[in-house]
């Protein structure tokens, strides 16, 4: 079944995770996405052994991080530091949808590539670019890699509890967060291409906005409230203690998500075997839970305490309208019953790994579903039927590109 994106033409030229992933997504939604990578000196993260400290080479020597971040696309090795890389990749570029590179901002204007040339030759075509500190000012030539976007957009301070030091996200936020930004903007890109004459743009995103975007809340409501800082969470004092985290008797989590904690008081004191107190003064309203909110969290951790994760659940089910879930770690996704039934993880047939649990893409398109077509690509594995298909190359003209050092 043709993805939503079908027939789209996507050229990408980054290294990492910020526009990997943002042409991955392009590509699930049925994008042809070609991943053009310097024979020589191909996408970094092809050859990293570890991220963080933790373990990226699979026992075959390929990159699992390479292999997460650019299914569905094919490889072009292509020297574009030599003319006649250029001169192909100017002849691609001339029936391009979109073109995707996250290269420190000026790379592609010191090649003659910059955006003004492009759309000299493609006047419809989607530049999409990335930078860490956007493209204005003094830093925007700086380079960056996710870090930066965690550290200069606030988010360090968002996790832990008050009075941690900044603490890195060793998951990408920054660059997951940026490549999903990436993509949301081509994608209106093109819609407005097809609205307004068929003319295409620029669109410009970065590591410090997409991480502020991430936390859209707490900028948002804390520059009304003229805040520095976004409150860190403590648990031993949170404010509404039906909206907290409790460890249970088998020494397992769950959170409890209870907003309108003075409604749903007497259904959770049901569940909880707590109805002596449905009437204490202390516990009635809000702001009495807030005021005596120590006294309230030591008497639910000391109820948790007494059963498993799975019988409290079962006996927060039995009352209507009370909002918890079990906290899990990665590991538990596997087993997960609405990660099953939605199917958010799948089991791909990967061509080396065989039968492999895949996060499939976010959003659900049920007439045009998002697929996985392809893994991720060898180095210049589809140069030759690229360069076939787009140019109408010879073997002959390959042969000689590929002697000359400008393929791969």
């Amino acid at each position: 079944m043709p993805g939503p994106l079908d027939g789209i033409s996507v050229l990408e030229c980054s290294t990492w995770g910020f526009g990997p992933i943002g042409g991955m997504m392009l590509g699930d939604l049925g994008a042809d996405v070609i991943k053009i990578e310097s024979p020589t000196r191909p996408d970094a993260a092809r050859f990293v052994e570890s991220v963080a400290g933790i373990p990226n080479m699979m026992p075959d020597g390929r990159s699992a991080l390479f292999e997460a971040v650019n299914r569905n696309k094919r490889s072009l090795a292509l020297d574009l530091k030599s003319e006649q890389g250029r001169e192909l990749f100017r002849r691609l570029i001339a029936d391009t949808d979109v073109f995707i590179e996250n290269y420190r901002p000026g790379t592609f204007e010191k090649l003659g590539l910059s955006t003004d040339a492009l759309m000299e030759i493609n006047p419809r075509l989607v530049h999409a670019a990335t930078a860490g500190y956007g493209f204005n000012g003094d830093e925007a030539h700086l380079p960056a890699l996710d870090a930066v976007g965690q550290a200069r957009g606030g988010f360090m301070y968002s996790g832990g509890a008050p009075g941690d030091p900044p603490n890195w996200n060793t998951l990408g936020i920054a660059d997951v967060m940026g490549a999903t930004c990436l993509a949301y903007g081509v994608l209106a890109a093109i819609a407005g291409r097809e609205l307004n004459g068929g003319k295409g743009q620029r669109v410009e995103v970065s590591h410090i906005m997409a991480t502020m975007w991430l936390q859209f809340w707490g900028i948002s409501v804390g520059m009304m409230h003229d805040l520095n800082l976004w409150p860190r969470f403590d648990r031993s004092k949170a404010a509404n203690p039906l909206w907290n985290l409790y460890q249970c008797g088998d020494g397992k989590w769950l959170m409890l998500g209870i907003l309108e904690a003075e409604r749903d008081w007497a259904s959770f004191c049901r569940a909880m075997g707590l109805e002596e107190f449905v009437e204490d003064e202390r516990f009635t309203t809000l702001s009495a839970m807030g005021e005596h909110c120590e006294a309230l969290i030591a008497l639910i951790e000391e109820r948790f305490a007494t059963a498993s994760r799975d019988e409290w659940e079962q006996r927060l089910l039995a009352e209507p309208n009370l909002i918890f879930t079990r906290v899990q770690q990665i590991g538990d996704l596997t087993s997960d019953p609405a990660v099953i039934a939605n199917e958010y993880l799948i089991d791909h047939d990967h061509r080396v790994y065989g039968p492999t649990p895949t996060l499939t893409h976010p959003a659900k398109l049920l007439s045009q579903p998002a697929t996985i077509r392809r893994d991720a690509p060898e180095l210049g594995e589809h140069s030759l039927e690229v360069l076939k298909e787009r140019l109408n190359l010879t073997d002959e003209d390959l042969a000689a590109l590929a002697s000359n050092g400008v393929i791969g």
